[in-house]
């Protein structure tokens, strides 16, 4: 699916409307240079997911946050600040993707590429002018 958006607004809307097909053990992928809206569109999966007093910021020296709803995890991976995964994160965020109880948000995703799993939603956004982005979403499977 593609989509162009024309405000902030826009591309929370796209979020949260993507958020309602995210099920448990689901991990959603954003990629895009800086200032495309990936921090825009995770604000958006959130809201759609329920995290109520959304403290979800970027970039950041914490590159995971946690968030309890209800029954479920879900995890804010910013990676924005990361040359390279070390064995011990890499360790990490493999265990969280795989508890299928867990929902996983990664902004710059492209940094751990080598240890995403096959099953996961991407999120390509790219800046077309000061006011417009596309973006991409594509369901692995």
């Amino acid at each position: 699916m593609n989509k162009v958006t024309k405000s902030p607004k826009e591309t929370q809307e796209i979020a949260i409307s993507l958020s309602k097909k995210i099920k448990k053990g689901g991990v959603v992928c954003l990629f895009g240079n800086l200032g495309t809206g990936k921090t825009i569109f995770t604000k958006g999966l959130a809201e759609g997911l329920g995290i109520e007093n959304l403290s979800i910021k970027s970039p950041t020296y914490t590159y995971i946050r946690h968030h309890k709803i209800k029954d479920q995890n879900v995890y804010h991976i910013d990676l924005y600040r990361l040359k390279q995964i070390d064995e011990l994160l890499a360790l990490e965020l493999n265990e969280i993707m795989h508890n299928k109880k867990n929902i996983i948000i990664i902004e710059w995703a492209d940094r751990m590429e080598s240890i995403l799993p096959k099953k996961r939603i991407d999120v390509e956004l790219e800046y077309l002018d000061d006011d417009s982005r596309e973006i991409k979403i594509t369901e692995h499977e």
